[in-house]
């Protein structure tokens, strides 16, 4: 039987994890260029950036 730690392969790719954390705390998704067109067909939601800031009012709803 092997060792366990073998069948893992290479160690970490720093490069990798350092990519995959600042994906995380920037809560943007990690992939190629055309991987965010790809979950925005699947889920049928925009994963653009918005513009920040309140949103300006319409008039609706005022008296």
């Amino acid at each position: 039987m092997p060792r366990f730690a073998d069948l893992l392969g290479p160690g970490p790719d720093e490069e990798g994890f350092a990519r995959l954390r600042r994906a995380e705390t920037i809560g943007r998704p990690l992939g190629d260029t055309g991987f965010p067109a790809r979950i925005e067909a699947a889920t049928g939601r925009t994963l653009a950036m918005a513009r920040r800031g309140q949103r300006p009012e319409d008039g609706a709803g005022r008296a």
